[in-house]
């Protein structure tokens, strides 16, 4: 599910099916036979702001728990638990060990050119998110089952993609902002040229519907899944891709000292004064899991489709290096295309965890619901009542916390924190 402020890695829909929550009733909707609300089960549906309904969590909140959650577990491991564009990381270029020394050519004791450590480890390749849109894609709602058109399909005819897994479904007139993506479909396949999306109908619920102020004089209601006024009619279907061709990296390098002396004899005028020297170039990969990147200056050929070697504006090693970088974890079923998705089922259950044992109040009044939420909100570290837990040192130290749901997360990022992730350099 889209339309929360918030972009995640996991999407709403997939946090619903691992909570076991009603996808209709999580999106809003219900019907009056199929898919409806029974008083014996679940007598609620989710809001997408918490003014909606302030005694309850709403889908706003939860998308912020987990952003929170996958940013916690990212800054423990290293790198992302899926694929994510990494915008303007300022890195200090490699300097010697002596301050007063200053190197020229960019190599380094091998020959090869210096290498700079990225923030987060698992690169997949320098470049930066791009999007090849068809804009105001129709809508066709199929079948008709008990006056409920529950399958939303979407076709798209004389496309040049090849990869289905790169083609993502938005709401319209966003411009295919992460926020906006409507995920995950239920399948994607590209065939002699045609694109073709199914999915179900109450992910594609208009935005304005939610987002509708509510009248005073009725008390909230779930919206009408039979009504085809609640859904959107047109879509945006964009091909995401990292662009290589893009610039990588942008080399930096502060004025010298000595470039200054004529200006001291003129007395200053038209002299710059404090403004760097900037150049542009390309990143590749040199060690994926560390996050080890070669940037280097380099002009894009657009008639050969290739980088070109450059040489430096200033005769001097730059002080430090902007760059743009694809990097995180990829599941191997999306590697090895039976998966849509690469964020897998390990990871996104973890981070669904720690999102759920953070949430300061009850989802909703569903019972299975709350009743996994409350189990995994439980602090362990409170004694009390007839329930006591043995808690190890290393447990009760975790930087998550002692909650149930923190210390599930927990024990699957400690295993793997040190160890490689799967990647695709390209």
């Amino acid at each position: 599910m889209a339309r929360a402020s918030t972009p995640t890695l996991l999407s709403l829909d997939r946090y619903a099916q691992i909570v076991g929550i009603n996808p209709a009733h999580f999106n809003g909707g219900a019907t009056s036979t199929v898919m409806g609300i029974s008083p014996n089960a679940c007598e609620d549906t989710w809001w997408q702001y918490s003014w909606q309904a302030f005694d309850r969590v709403s889908r706003e909140d939860l998308a912020q728990a987990i952003a929170d959650a996958e940013r916690d577990i990212a800054e423990v491991i290293g790198w992302w638990p899926a694929p994510m564009w990494m915008s303007e990381e300022v890195i200090r270029y490699p300097r010697h060990h002596r301050p007063d020394v200053i190197q020229y050519g960019g190599t380094d004791v091998r020959g090869y050119f210096k290498s700079i450590h990225t923030e987060w480890g698992n690169v997949i390749a320098g470049g930066r998110r791009a999007l090849d849109c068809e804009e105001d894609q129709a809508v066709v709602y199929t079948p008709a089952l008990e006056d409920f058109k529950h399958t939303a399909t979407i076709t798209v005819a004389g496309v040049t993609w090849t990869d289905a897994r790169e083609v993502k479904v938005y709401f319209a007139g966003y411009g295919g902002a992460r926020e906006w993506e409507i995920r995950p479909a239920r399948t994607k396949v590209i065939d002699a040229g045609t694109f073709t999306a199914t999915f179900w109908a109450w992910q594609l619920i208009d935005p304005a519907v939610w987002e509708a102020m509510p009248d005073i004089s009725d008390s909230p209601s779930a919206i009408d899944l039979i009504d085809p006024d609640m859904f959107v009619d047109e879509v945006d279907v964009c091909r995401e891709y990292n662009d290589t061709t893009a610039v990588a990296s942008t080399f930096y390098w502060e004025p010298l000292c000595c470039n200054a002396l004529p200006c001291s004899v003129c007395g200053g005028t038209g002299c710059a004064a404090c403004a760097l020297t900037t150049q542009d170039g390309c990143l590749h990969v040199r060690d994926a899991p560390t996050g080890m990147v070669v940037p280097q200056v380099a002009t894009y050929d657009e008639d050969e489709e290739q980088w070109d070697s450059d040489t430096q504006t200033v005769c001097r090693d730059p002080d430090f290096v902007k760059t743009w970088y694809y990097a995180g974890l990829i599941d191997d079923a999306y590697l090895a295309e039976t998966s849509f998705d690469p964020l897998s089922n390990y990871w996104a259950q973890a981070i669904a965890w720690l999102a759920t044992a953070r949430l300061e109040r009850p989802p909703c009044a569903c019972n299975n619901v709350t009743a996994v939420c409350a189990e995994w909100r439980k602090d362990l570290a409170v004694m009390g009542g007839d329930t006591g837990h043995m808690l190890s040192d290393r447990l009760l130290d975790n930087p998550f916390g002692t909650r149930r749901g923190e210390i599930m997360a927990w024990n699957r990022v400690s295993r793997l924190a040190r160890r490689k992730g799967k990647v695709a350099v390209i």
